[in-house]
């Protein structure tokens, strides 16, 4: 999959076929999507697109909004090495791009620049100006601009509509196992290794330090978590926690990895790695000793064992 994040044309695209949205979480609908598209590339002997915006719509447009986002766009990248997309696009949503006329956009973005004969759009997208740009729209131009559309539905799942904006409620909730299964993965944060003062040394469980993303990403309340690290094609299983270490002298806010692998391999400082939190565990606490934070913690890594195992 090649990075695409200039406006110029891209070289080598006699066609393409292309979906476009801001794809937070990259969630069972955004998958079902994009399995969509890659069929009807296929069927069109032309290279998969997917174009995603950056910043996300709704914070350009409603800046008074604060919205914190499920992936940014290194984490999508991440999550979408398993389909067989040729190109991911980093489109500039800016008050010229919100401002396009829909048949601007069509002209100068998807035939100019990328040579598109087929937009995979799902039923509820509006673009363009005032959001005038629609399914019926772009079928009424079809043969003025030589391309198809092609709708697909929503997906429902057994927990709903998948939705960024409930998988954003399910994780500030505790409810990550359900915002794992409407995301269809485990959920992702990339997050750089710091070091740490060497506490779980001193307590017989050895951590890896991370700190915590910026602000703007959707973060899961303080709490243990049973994870996997990964890193240079290695995944480690294990124990992460979330918060400022209460029972001590109060840090900032950030992760510690345990990893139940007792060959720990240290990515080293700075290294960005990613995090895959598949379940909540239990809240972050304060301990009134020692003996009694490791008590607890010996618990943790028995019933993170034990998940692992039954996965």
């Amino acid at each position: 999959m090649k990075i695409i994040t200039t406006n110029e044309p891209v070289a080598g695209i006699s066609k393409s076929v292309l979906s476009i949205g801001n794809f937070d979480g990259i969630h069972n609908g955004h998958q079902f999507l994009i399995r969509t598209l890659c069929e009807r590339a296929r069927l069109h002997n032309a290279a998969v697109m997917l174009i995603t915006f950056e910043p996300h719509t709704r914070a350009f447009l409603h800046p008074g909004q604060k919205l914190q986002i499920l992936t940014t766009f290194e984490e999508k990248a991440l999550i979408l090495r398993s389909y067989p997309v040729d190109f991911l696009v980093r489109l500039p949503f800016d008050r010229r791009l919100a401002e396009m006329d829909p048949q601007d956009f069509i002209q100068n973005i998807l035939i100019d620049r990328y040579n598109c004969v087929e937009w995979v759009m799902g039923e509820n997208h509006l673009f363009g100006k005032n959001k005038k740009g629609n399914y019926n729209f772009l079928h009424n131009s079809c043969v003025k601009n030589h391309f198809n559309v092609f709708k697909v539905g929503l997906h429902a799942e057994e927990a709903g509509i998948a939705s960024s904006t409930k998988i954003r409620s399910l994780i500030g909730e505790n409810r990550m196992q359900e915002a794992v299964s409407m995301l269809g993965h485990p959920y992702l944060i990339n997050a750089r290794r710091i070091r740490g003062i060497r506490k779980g040394c001193e307590l017989g469980y050895p951590t890896l330090n991370f700190q915590c993303p910026s602000s703007d990403k959707v973060i899961p309340p303080p709490g243990v978590y049973a994870a996997e690290v990964e890193y240079n094609e290695i995944t480690l299983q294990g124990a992460l926690y979330y918060g400022n270490c209460p029972t001590f002298e109060s840090r900032d806010f950030h992760f510690e990895f345990h990893s139940l692998d007792p060959v720990v391999y240290d990515p080293g400082i700075n290294t960005v790695v990613a995090l895959w939190i598949k379940s909540y565990m239990r809240p972050d606490m304060t301990f009134p000793s020692e003996s009694q934070l490791v008590d607890q913690i010996k618990k943790d890594i028995h019933t993170i064992k034990r998940f692992f195992k039954k996965e």
